[in-house]
């Protein structure tokens, strides 16, 4: 599932913690794993329920797969963004 070539240390790299409906995981997992540019996406325990890892060109990229895709799946309640440091 990797990307190598989108993974390049040029792109912009965000993972998105999302708290989605436990009884609609499944769905909301394979929709994310849809979206062009999202590298990875896996369940985790926590506060959170799963993670995007997310790599693109532009904040302006990342801000309209956030806001645009992810935040508006179905069953996503809320997502947290943080930025991968280099």
């Amino acid at each position: 599932m990797m990307d190598v070539e989108h993974i390049a240390s040029n792109k912009l790299k965000a993972l998105v913690l999302l708290r989605v409906d436990s009884r609609i995981e499944k769905m909301v997992i394979d929709e994310i794993k849809s979206i062009e540019n999202v590298i990875e996406a896996h369940y985790i325990y926590g506060p959170y329920d799963m993670y995007a890892f997310v790599s693109v060109d532009s904040e302006d990229e990342l801000q309209d797969i956030v806001l645009n895709r992810l935040r508006n799946l179905y069953g996503v309640i809320s997502t947290l963004t943080c930025y991968v440091a280099d």
